[in-house]
C-alpha cells in the first residue's frame, strides 16, 4: 500500500478473512488469499503489509530526463524510494504471491507499476479498493488483475508535460524578466492568469449607483418592491432617476392585480466530489486544500470513508441500499427512489462519491479538524438521499392607485412581491445550505407574503427609496478559484491543493483576508508568459486535460500527445532564442518485454505524487540511483542528486512554514548561530511530517531543515534547527516527526530570558507547539 497510516487496519482485516486453498487469479472467490511461506508464521496470521509511502521514483531534478524521439523518461530512486525497496525485496522474494494495493487512481496505478519495476515482480496481482473494510477489501482480492498500462501512460503524460514547461520555460521566463528563480507550470500559471484577470477586472469596474423603491404592508411583515423596467429608457439597465424612485416611493394604496400561490420544492446538493469537498471544507471549517486533503487522507486511511480522490457525485448500488436503509431506521423522510445525478462532462468516475464506509457511525476522528471534516462528509452523503424540501411560495402584482400611484406620462407603478414558506424541511432536517456556497441563501427577501384574492386593496403602511449600486466581479477565495479551475477543465481535482499551495508559496498570490490576489510578481510572470506561450490559453490548456483523459481510456496515444504538445512550444521558445535542452538518445538495443507479462506503457510514470507543474531545474547533484525505463527492465547503475541547497536531516524543529531562502555557494562565518553547535550525524533519513512523500533535509546554512519535494512545489515544509534557543538533537527531531511529539524537554528559554520546561508538539497545520501538560 501506499501509507503506512493503513498498514495496521488493513492487516488486521487480511488475518480476520481466514486461510484458504493456495489458488491463482482465475480460481473461486477467495482462493487467491494467500500464506507466505516463511519458515516460522508471521505473528498474527500470513499476511505482511508494507507501505511505500507514495512514489519512490522520480525524474532527475538537474537535467530534462527525457530521451528522443520517445519521450522516454529517466528514472532515479530517490533516497527514500532506495531505502523502501531494500525494505521490500527481501519481503517480496519470500512471498507465495506480491499484491499491488495502491490507491486507485492513475497516480496509485503508476506507483504500482514503479513498485513491480524495481522490485523485478514477475509475479504479482494489482488490486485496488476505495474503502478499507472487509467487504470491499475481501471483494478486491477476489478479482485481482494487472496493472493497466492506460492509467500509468496519463499519469505519466502528465508528468512529461509538466517537466517539458517547467524546465524548458522557467529559465525563459528568468531571462525575460530579469528576476532569478522564477518558475512557469503548465497548470499552475494558467491559476495565477485566472486571479490577475479577475484583478484587473475589478481595476476597469466604475461603479453605477441606481435607485429602486420598496413599500411594506402589516408592521413589515411583508414588502413589495418597485417594478422599475417599464422606467428604464431604452438600452439602459438601471434606473438612475432618483427623484422617480421616490415618487414610487410615496405609493401607499395598492391592488391586486394578479395572485399566485405555487408548490415548489428544493433537492439536496449531491455528495462530496473531491473539489465540491475541498470547497466545503474552506467556506465552511476555514480549512486550507491541502489541510482538508491531509485530513481527508488520514479518514480515509482509517477506514472511515470511502477514497477521498474522485469525481463522481453518486454512490455504488450496494452504498444506496446502505443509506436509504439507515435513514428510514432514523425516521428521515425519503423520496419514492433512490437519487442518481448525472454525469458532468469530463468526469473519469472511476469510483464512488465521498462517503463515510458506515453510515451508522455519525461521528469520527482522531482529533477536533478530522472530526469536523467527518461530520461534513457524513451530512452531506446522509442529506443526498433525503426527501426534497417543499415550500409554499405566494406572489403578488400590485398596481398602485391614486394620485400618487401615477408615474411620467401616465403610467401607473407596479409593485411585486414574492415570499416562500417551508412546508415540509425533507433534507434540510440535516443542514440548512449547500456548504460548498460562499454566500448564504437569499432566502425570503419579501417575508411572509399573504395570498389576497385578484381585487383585494392592501394598504402599504411606509415607504422608501432603495439606494443601489453595481458591484465589482468578487475576488476568488481559494474555494471559488477551485470551483473555476474545474468549471472551465483546467487541473484535476486531486492537484488543486497543490496548485494552490505552490502559486501562494511561491510568491505569485497572496491571501487577504481569505480573498486571492495577484502579487506585482505574480502579475510580471502572467504577462511575460501570455504572449508568448498557449499553456497559459485555457482553452488550450483544458483540451490538453482531455487528451490526457483520453490515454487513459485507450483513445489517444501517450507519444503523440506528449509530441505535439512539445512542438507547439518548442516552437514558442524557437520564437524567443531559446536553446532547447538536451535529450539524449535511447539505449540502442532494449531488452524486449517477457511474452507472459503485458507490454508496460511506451513511457514510464512519474515518481512525484500529484504534480502540479513543472519548475526550474536544480543546480547541484546529490545521490540517487538512476534507473533507465525500458520496455520490460529496469536496470541500475549509479549516479546520485540530492534536493539542491540541502543536507540530509538530522534533527531540529519549529519554523513557520516558508520558502526555503536560495543559500550562498559556501557559508560565510556570520550565517551561524552564536553558541548553536554544528549538526550531528542523522540517525536514518526521516520521511517529511506533513506531506508524507518527502524527506528532511538541512539547509545549506545549516539553520532549518526543509522537505526534498519543496522544489517541484508540492510541500514547504520546514522546521528550524533551535527552538526558544535551544538546538534540538537527532533523537529529538526524530521522535517529532514520526510521533508528532518529544517527551518534556528543558533548557528552553523565553523572550524574557526565563528558562522552562516544554514538549513539543507537531499539530495538524505542520507548525510546531508547546505543550505544558504532556499527555
Amino acid at each position: 500500500v501506499e501509507s503506512p497510516n493503513k498498514i495496521r487496519k488493513i492487516k488486521a482485516i487480511l488475518d480476520s478473512l481466514g486461510d484458504t486453498p493456495e489458488g491463482s487469479p482465475g480460481d473461486s472467490p477467495g482462493a487467491s488469499l494467500r500464506k507466505t511461506r516463511s519458515a516460522r508464521p508471521h505473528p498474527g496470521g500470513g499476511w505482511e503489509v508494507a507501505a511505500s509511502v507514495g512514489h519512490i521514483r522520480d525524474l532527475p531534478l538537474k537535467e530534462l530526463g527525457l530521451s528522443s524521439p520517445d519521450y522516454l523518461p529517466q528514472y532515479e530512486l530517490t533516497e527514500r524510494g532506495r531505502d523502501v525497496v531494500r525494505r521490500l525485496k527481501p519481503l517480496a522474494s519470500r512471498a507465495d504471491q506480491v499484491y499491488l494495493a495502491t490507491d486507485p487512481d492513475r497516480e496509485g496505478e503508476a506507483i504500482s507499476w514503479h513498485l513491480q519495476q524495481a522490485l523485478a515482480l514477475r509475479s504479482y496481482q494489482r488490486v485496488a479498493f476505495d474503502a478499507i473494510t472487509p467487504a470491499v477489501i475481501a471483494r478486491a482480492l477476489e478479482r485481482p488483475r494487472r496493472i493497466d498500462t492506460h492509467l500509468v501512460q496519463a499519469q505519466e503524460a502528465r508528468r512529461v508535460l509538466d517537466r517539458l514547461v517547467g524546465y524548458q520555460v522557467s529559465p525563459v521566463l528568468s531571462r525575460q524578466t530579469a528576476r532569478r528563480g522564477l518558475s512557469a507550470g503548465r497548470v499552475q500559471s494558467p491559476a495565477v492568469r485566472l486571479v490577475v484577470d479577475r484583478e484587473r477586472e475589478i481595476d476597469a469596474f466604475r461603479e453605477t449607483k441606481h435607485f429602486g423603491a420598496e413599500v411594506s404592508f402589516d408592521s413589515n411583515q411583508w414588502r413589495a418592491q418597485w417594478d422599475t423596467a417599464p422606467f428604464l429608457p431604452a438600452r439602459e439597465k438601471y434606473l438612475l432617476d432618483q427623484a422617480l424612485a421616490e415618487r414610487a416611493a410615496l405609493c401607499r394604496d395598492f391592488r391586486v392585480e394578479a395572485s399566485e400561490n405555487k408548490h415548489a420544492t428544493q433537492p439536496p446538493p449531491p455528495p462530496f466530489t473531491t473539489s465540491t469537498l475541498l470547497q466545503a471544507a474552506s467556506v465552511t471549517l476555514r480549512l486550507k486544500p491541502d489541510v482538508t486533503a491531509q485530513l481527508a487522507q488520514r479518514l480515509f486511511d482509517a477506514g472511515l470513508i470511502t477514497y477521498h480522490r474522485t469525481d463522481s457525485q453518486n454512490f455504488s448500488t450496494e452504498a444506496l441500499s446502505e443509506v436509504r436503509e439507515f435513514a428510514a431506521g432514523r425516521g428521515l423522510p425519503l423520496p419514492a427512489s433512490a437519487r442518481h445525478w448525472k454525469s458532468r462532462a469530463g468526469a473519469q468516475e472511476a469510483h464512488e462519491c465521498i462517503r463515510p464506509t458506515h453510515f451508522a457511525t455519525e461521528a469520527a476522528g482522531d482529533d477536533r479538524l478530522q472530526q469536523a471534516l467527518y461530520r461534513l462528509i457524513w451530512t452531506r452523503a446522509v442529506a443526498s438521499q433525503l426527501a426534497d424540501a417543499e415550500y409554499s411560495v405566494n406572489t403578488l402584482r400590485l398596481l398602485a392607485e391614486g394620485d400618487r400611484g401615477l408615474g411620467p406620462e401616465g403610467r401607473r407603478f407596479v409593485f411585486r412581491a414574492s415570499g416562500r414558506t417551508l412546508l415540509a424541511p425533507g433534507w434540510k432536517a440535516l443542514t440548512a445550505r449547500d456548504e460548498t456556497e460562499e454566500d448564504e441563501p437569499a432566502g425570503d427577501s419579501c417575508g411572509k407574503v399573504p395570498l389576497l384574492p385578484v381585487g383585494a386593496t392592501p394598504r402599504a403602511e411606509t415607504g422608501r427609496v432603495l439606494h443601489k449600486k453595481t458591484q465589482p466581479p468578487p475576488r476568488y477565495t481559494q474555494a471559488s478559484l477551485i470551483k473555476k479551475l474545474e468549471s472551465i477543465g483546467i487541473g484535476r481535482p486531486s492537484t488543486y491543493p497543490a496548485i494552490l499551495k505552490n502559486v501562494l508559496t511561491r510568491g505569485y498570490l497572496e491571501e487577504q483576508s481569505r480573498l486571492l490576489a495577484p502579487t506585482p510578481l505574480g502579475s510580471l510572470v502572467v504577462d511575460t508568459l501570455v504572449p508568448r506561450f498557449r499553456f497559459l490559453d485555457y482553452a488550450f490548456t483544458r483540451d490538453l486535460e482531455q487528451q490526457l483523459d483520453d490515454i487513459a481510456e485507450g483513445k489517444a496515444q501517450y507519444r503523440e500527445v506528449v509530441a505535439r504538445a512539445d512542438a507547439q512550444l518548442q516552437q514558442e521558445l524557437a520564437a524567443l532564442g531559446a536553446t532547447p535542452l538536451a535529450r539524449p538518445a535511447p539505449p540502442q538495443a532494449r531488452p524486449a518485454a517477457p511474452q507472459a507479462r503485458p507490454a508496460p506503457p511506451q513511457a514510464r510514470p512519474a515518481a512525484r505524487r500529484s504534480p502540479a507543474s513543472g519548475l526550474a531545474p536544480g543546480r547541484s547533484p546529490g545521490k540517487r540511483t538512476r534507473l533507465q525505463s525500458s520496455p520490460g527492465l529496469s536496470t541500475a547503475a549509479p549516479a546520485r542528486a540530492a534536493r539542491p541547497g540541502l543536507k540530509k536531516a538530522s534533527a531540529d524543529p519549529t519554523r513557520k512554514a516558508a520558502s526555503p531562502a536560495r543559500p550562498s555557494r559556501t557559508r560565510k562565518p556570520a550565517d551561524a548561530t552564536p553558541g548553536e553547535p554544528p549538526p550531528s550525524a542523522p540517525p536514518a533519513e526521516l520521511p517529511c511530517p506533513r506531506c508524507k512523500h518527502g524527506s528532511l533535509h538541512l539547509s545549506r546554512d545549516e539553520k532549518f531543515y526543509g522537505c526534498s519535494q519543496f522544489r517541484e512545489g508540492h510541500c514547504a515544509f520546514t522546521l528550524s534547527r533551535t527552538v526558544a534557543g535551544r538546538p534540538l538533537q537527532p533523537a529529538e527531531l526524530a521522535a517529532l516527526c514520526t510521533t508528532g511529539r518529544t517527551a518534556k524537554l528543558s533548557g528552553f528559554t523565553s523572550k524574557a530570558g526565563r528558562p522552562f520546561e516544554a514538549v513539543l508538539v507537531l499539530n495538524e497545520a505542520g507548525k510546531v507547539e508547546f505543550s505544558f501538560t504532556p499527555r
